[in-house]
């Protein structure tokens, strides 16, 4: 009986193994009949629907030719060009067309959805214009990466949009790949960029104001007729050149481990240096001036103080021609009761006399002089704004002084122009071509300016007050736009020459009725790194090398973009002086970057930046 019930219970466990084995084996089978079908219909391209197929035709393919003749045409697209709404900058926006057009390409094909696979729409720039549409390009633009733009690649970033920067061809990279014009209201030139990489700016009187040649020489002429040639050369060094007697080589030296930069300066054959720490604010880097020596603490004392009594000086220049050229623009005090005071009159009379000796010697010839003013237009009042500032400058070097090595390391502090956040009076030292609102001005030599704060994060310009000019040059008053790098010269220029001005007080002191300083403030204290300081023996030659070169490379670019502007009919869209900022987006597309100034705003571009002020153009550089 129990070899009975053991056999039973034999059989039942063996069929319950036999059961369980063939679950298992179908489910294998099953599992790898899935994976197959699963493979296979991975593998099967995706159908297309019938209106699918209908919007694809009459479009190129990927890597394949264009259809020159579609069964069926495409539906019309607006051109993104001439649209009034400028485009956001989110990529997913970037390109979207209007809510009555047909599905974008992005949609029929998911691998455009991926930044990096996109490639530009091409447009006829003839549809601007109102002209007809070119027909459809036949080649494909190969893919291009987002993160190579502006860093010597050929192709614009991949945005699906039609406001890409036209595709540099020849020259560095940023160059159009046909000729771009800028055009005043009147239609006259205003900027014209060569296929090479040429660019000249005029004046709305038709003047040329700034060349750049292929080579990379930046050409700019003063209102003044003097030319300013720069040009950076292997290693870093900058040449600067105003004139067959006047400029700088500028390079890069290392003092303690700290950077500066050292200028070897030419002036009518005399050489001396200059030595500027590097700060970077706003994105811009500005040179700022660095003493490489310093006065004694009692001799700041004495130039700092009134005098016992007033004195009378006489400069001898009353009738120097450069005095009589400006017809009255400026009078000498009557009498000085402190050094502040004459180093004022010291410091315009020499911001003037030397404009005009680069002026006698770049024309060949004196200019004409200025008529006689029925009133003198530097006043009392706004020479006590450059006094003011003189006893600034020689109150933050005294300062500095007491810690040469702190005050000539330290590069991370704000440039004293916006380091107290207050108004700073300067005098020109070179003329400039400058915007006031809706037009351009001059700036010469001995105009006064007055800042008018910190300017906003990123702004390359600083906004300044017109507190002097003269005739025909920007109205007093009147707020102008200054770039950051030339403000700051002028802040150089002026801590210079008071500090050349505190040398003469030294040196002169007792005599032609000037007081005698205190005998324990004799001699100078030289900083840690004066004796690593020196000339480049070379200055000289440079400069002459670089102006030959100038000549010839500013005539062909001149010549070239002559011709440019002169063009009718297949010349590119141009930009005009006056238009929108939507007009603008529409023929340059978006901006790298928009410095947001309130009623003023810059947007920047590889090669250009466009100045808008309450949204219409007013300068492009």
């Amino acid at each position: 009986m129990s070899i009975l019930k053991t056999l039973k219970v034999s059989q039942f466990r063996y069929c319950l193994a036999l059961v369980i084995l063939l679950f298992a084996c179908s489910a294998v089978l099953l599992a790898q009949q899935e994976d197959k079908n699963a493979k296979e219909k991975k593998e099967e391209p995706p159908k297309k629907t019938s209106q699918e197929k209908q919007k694809g035709q009459g479009e190129p393919r990927r890597g394949g030719p264009a259809q020159d003749k579609p069964s069926q045409p495409a539906p019309a697209q607006s051109n993104p060009r001439t649209s009034s709404q400028p485009q956001t900058g989110n990529d997913q926006n970037r390109g979207q067309k209007a809510t009555d057009q047909p599905q974008s390409r992005e949609k029929q094909n998911p691998d455009l959805q991926n930044p990096e696979n996109r490639r530009p729409e091409r447009t006829n720039q003839g549809q601007q214009q109102g002209q007809p549409a070119a027909p459809p390009q036949k080649q494909v633009q190969p893919k291009v990466n987002r993160n190579e733009m502006g860093r010597g690649g050929n192709q614009p970033s991949g945005q699906t949009n039609t406001t890409s920067r036209p595709v540099p061809q020849h020259g560095k990279p940023g160059t159009p790949a046909q000729p771009q014009i800028v055009r005043y209201p009147n239609g006259q030139p205003h900027t014209v960029r060569t296929v090479d990489g040429g660019m000249v700016r005029r004046s709305a009187t038709g003047q040329v104001v700034e060349v750049h040649t292929p080579g990379g020489a930046v050409i700019r002429h003063a209102p003044t007729g003097i030319r300013r040639v720069e040009v950076v050369r292997p290693g870093n060094r900058l040449v600067v050149t105003s004139g067959r007697n006047y400029g700088y080589v500028q390079r890069p030296v290392v003092i303690a481990n700290r950077s500066f930069v050292q200028r070897t300066y030419v002036s009518r054959g005399v050489i001396y240096t200059r030595v500027y720490r590097p700060v970077i604010f706003g994105g811009i880097t500005l040179q700022i001036y660095t003493p490489v020596r310093y006065y004694r603490p009692a001799f700041y004392a004495w130039a700092y103080n009134p005098w016992p009594r007033p004195i009378m000086y006489t400069w001898g220049w009353g009738a120097a021609p450069w005095y009589v050229f400006y017809g009255g623009y400026f009078v000498p005090y009557p009498t000085y009761v402190s050094p502040i005071y004459w180093l004022t009159d010291y410091l315009i009379a020499d911001a003037m006399a030397s404009a005009y000796q680069e002026r006698i010697d770049a024309l060949s010839a004196p200019p004409p002089p200025y008529a006689v003013m029925p009133r003198t237009e530097l006043t009392p009042e706004v020479k006590q704004f450059v006094a003011d500032e003189v006893r600034r400058q020689i109150d933050m070097e005294r300062a500095e002084s007491q810690n040469a090595n702190s005050a000539a390391y330290n590069a991370d502090m704000a440039p004293p122009l916006f380091a107290d956040n207050s108004r700073h009076t300067f005098v020109v030292s070179n003329a400039l071509l400058v915007n006031s609102g809706l037009r351009e001005c001059t700036l010469s030599e001995g105009d006064v300016i007055q800042t008018l704060g910190v300017p906003p994060m990123n702004s390359p310009v600083a906004d300044v007050g017109v507190l002097a000019s003269k005739p025909m040059e920007c109205r007093k008053g009147s707020v102008v736009s200054i770039p950051l790098p030339d403000l700051q010269e002028m802040q150089n220029y002026m801590r210079e020459t008071v500090e050349r001005g505190l040398g003469e007080l030294q040196t002169r002191g007792g005599q032609s009725g000037l007081p005698a300083p205190p005998p324990n403030s004799a001699n100078t204290i030289e900083t840690p790194f004066a004796a690593q300081v020196h000339p480049d023996n070379n200055a000289a030659q440079e400069l002459t090398q670089t102006e030959q070169e100038a000549n010839q490379a500013e005539k062909n670019v001149v010549d070239q973009s002559s011709v440019v502007a002169g063009q009718t009919g297949a010349s590119p869209a141009t930009i005009s002086l006056g238009q929108k900022i939507d007009e603008v987006v529409a023929i340059q597309g978006q901006p790298q970057k928009i410095v947001d100034l309130g009623n003023k705003k810059i947007y920047v571009y590889p090669d250009l930046k466009i100045t808008f002020i309450d949204g219409q153009v007013v300068d492009v550089q």
